[in-house]
């Protein structure tokens, strides 16, 4: 089996995805804990962040070289994660000669210590959203699409990727949208927040009324979801507005 359905397992690791860890540190616990059975040697695991692509969350048991190629994949890219994305279907490769003859972005793999490669897609309501990719020096059960165990390990990845989804921080957040539904009136404000003008000495330097240019100020707020001036210079700046 490809994991075992023991209960202390699963909630070892229920545990570990509600602590909402580094990606890393969810990617060794998953291959030192829940695959060890397996002799699990590397996981990585990837999230459908934008249209066609697999962004990488993280990767463990890997060197940087080995994945830094690989932080963005397209999903029509030839790759066994983002086949299993892209289909919905798992994959099973059960060398890594076998690995290099499907996959020859992966060639470099193929004198590597015989190992198998699964990779399984995550869904959520009927959507893929991510996927993970194991190596492990035991093969998974041929019968594991009907794993409880492994359906257990799946929802759990799942909800560690919309967890981390949806904790963006600010400075992870893109800002192009709310830059262009600006006008080019609130462009000029926004730059001239940082010379500390008044409301009424905006309005002297853009020639409009100052009540037209606290509307603008009020709109600009409710653009980028702040409600203070030094909030918008700084997200404006992470926009690319403000040099």
């Amino acid at each position: 089996m490809l994991l075992e359905t023991k209960v202390d397992l699963i909630a070892e690791l229920a545990q570990v995805v509600l602590d909402d860890p580094e990606p890393e540190m969810l990617l060794s616990h998953i291959a030192h804990k829940t695959l060890s059975h397996m002799q699990c040697r590397g996981v990585i695991l990837g999230a459908v962040k934008h249209d066609g692509f697999l962004d990488l969350l993280g990767a463990y048991g890997y060197t940087s070289d080995d994945v830094k190629e690989f932080s963005r994949m397209p999903l029509w890219a030839p790759l066994p994660i983002t086949d299993a994305a892209r289909t919905g279907d798992p994959v099973v490769i059960d060398s890594p000669k076998e690995l290099a003859q499907k996959y020859p972005a992966l060639a470099k793999f193929e004198n590597e210590t015989k190992w198998v490669t699964t990779a399984l897609p995550i869904t959520f309501r009927g959507v893929v959203i991510g996927a993970i990719g194991i190596n492990s020096l035991e093969a998974p059960d041929r019968g594991f699409k009907d794993n409880p165990g492994l359906e257990i390990l799946v929802t759990l990845c799942g909800l560690y990727i919309r967890n981390h989804l949806a904790k963006k921080t600010e400075s992870d957040r893109d800002y192009a949208d709310a830059a262009r539904s600006l006008s080019n009136r609130q462009r000029e404000i926004i730059n001239l927040f940082e010379e500390e003008l008044t409301t009424d000495q905006m309005a002297d330097r853009l020639r409009y009324s100052p009540s037209t240019i606290k509307q603008d100020i009020i709109k600009i707020y409710g653009i980028f979801g702040v409600n203070t001036r030094a909030a918008v210079i700084e997200l404006a700046k992470k926009a690319g507005l403000i040099k």
